[in-house]
């Protein structure tokens, strides 16, 4: 279906599973959906210290940043990308350790 018939469909009441997907979309973007997402998975990512989820903050945070949610997405970015830097650090202190202990 094209994208300006399957408007006019879902504008007329259609029920399906696409139209009940390009709503959810819409609401998502005109309640800041990934600002708010972000920032949930930002400070979990903190909280958590898990670069995993650090890196899903920064991918929902870069997301929300092009769609001009730019608030909060921009925190949750930033708390995702200091996570990252974070797990990073820690895992080079690791390695520089083990090795001065074998020289």
């Amino acid at each position: 279906m094209d994208q300006h018939e399957l408007a006019f469909f879902c504008a007329s009441g259609g029920q399906t599973p696409a139209c009940k997907a390009r709503w959810l979309i819409e609401q998502s973007y005109n309640h800041m959906g990934l600002g708010y997402a972000a920032l949930f998975l930002g400070l979990l990512s903190v909280i958590t210290r898990s670069g995993l989820v650090g890196l899903s903050a920064g991918i929902v945070g870069m997301a929300g940043l092009m769609l001009y949610c730019r608030d909060y997405a921009g925190l949750g970015f930033l708390l995702g990308v200091l996570t990252l830097a974070r797990a990073q650090s820690n895992q080079y202190r690791t390695q520089h350790r083990a090795g001065q202990q074998q020289a």
